[in-house]
């Protein structure tokens, strides 16, 4: 293939991402008013891909339907015991229980105040919590807001961080973590320059700023911290195809971002593990044995032609090609 034809299709594909990821498109209907709960979940059987790939093993995969127009564009994961909470760009909340063997959506509701940026569209992209108190941080697109939550889920705080608000409407926080030490890490997605809150990002302290890159086109949807302090980037790259994306794991040490760069290095290709979709939530927590249980939700961008799939998988950090494969 000469190289022309591949920088067309190359150009093609990221304008079908374009048109997916955009706000406010043809498929894309009014928000809501009313929380329902119907909600259908069902396992799928990944047809030829492996089950093992590396140090990864894939556990359950899962397709969630429902007919209600809050359903659908989730971009963030939080887990905390038994329950997975997956947040959406129409700021819904969908509680999935994972105390059986198969999970089981709770409820869906709409994100309660928002305060004085209630007129910004509700895009959730980011979402952390402390796992001592049980608060967590929710990064929006478009305004380019942060917002904390009590365990409860009651409103905390609120600010439009002034570092934030350079970043493009529709590329702003698209992965965020709080680190053990009370550090935030922001990577946008319409920058290589990530930041590093010294802490709370609401206490307006200056973050200090970091370049990051990450192997070939992928860009960062989601991150979470690994038990080791390490840092497990879930990425995105535009592809031809429909959907049109492609999804791999990268791994990170947070450290080097206080010293101004940082590289995500490969950890596995996602499309060996799982049906090619828009991956955008990630979260994650160690198992007794010491491995690590992984869920991964992806973002259907209220698309006919996407899904949204729910995947668990099993990554065991001493496996001895966890940090090549």
């Amino acid at each position: 293939m000469t190289a022309p034809r591949t920088r067309r299709k190359r150009l093609f594909a990221i304008a079908l991402v374009a048109l997916a990821l955009s706000p406010g498109l043809f498929w894309r209907t009014p928000l809501p008013t009313e929380p329902t709960e119907a909600i259908d979940i069902g396992r799928l059987k990944p047809g030829d891909l492996s089950r093992s790939v590396g140090a990864f093993t894939r556990e359950g995969l899962w397709q969630l339907r429902s007919e209600h127009d809050l359903f659908g564009g989730f971009s963030a994961l939080l887990l905390e015991g038994d329950s997975l909470r997956a947040f959406s760009d129409r700021g819904a909340i969908l509680t999935v229980n994972l105390s059986g063997n198969t999970p089981d959506p709770d409820r869906l509701d709409l994100l309660g105040d928002r305060c004085r940026f209630e007129h910004f569209p509700p895009d959730i992209e980011s979402a952390t919590r402390d796992p001592a108190t049980g608060r967590y941080w929710l990064g929006f697109e478009n305004g380019n807001t942060l917002l904390r939550y009590t365990s409860g889920g009651e409103h905390d705080g609120a600010l439009r961080p002034r570092q934030w608000m350079r970043w493009p409407a529709n590329a702003g926080a698209e992965a965020m973590a709080r680190l053990a030490d009370g550090r935030f890490i922001v990577l946008p997605e319409g920058s290589r320059t990530g930041l590093l809150h010294p802490s709370d990002p609401l206490f307006r302290r200056p973050a200090g700023t970091f370049a990051f890159s990450l192997p070939g086109d992928y860009a960062p949807t989601d991150l979470a911290v690994l038990p080791d302090g390490g840092l497990l980037v879930l990425m995105r790259e535009a592809v031809l195809g429909v959907p049109p994306f492609t999804a791999a794991l990268g791994i990170a040490d947070p450290a080097d971002a206080q010293t101004g760069s940082m590289e995500v290095q490969l950890l596995v290709d996602l499309d060996r593990l799982l049906p090619r979709e828009n991956y955008e939530g990630l979260s994650l927590r160690q198992t007794e044995n010491g491995q690590v249980e992984i869920w991964i939700i992806s973002d259907d961008n209220l698309a006919s032609f996407q899904r949204t799939l729910l995947a668990r998988l099993v990554y065991d950090p001493t496996h001895e090609k966890a940090r090549g494969d």
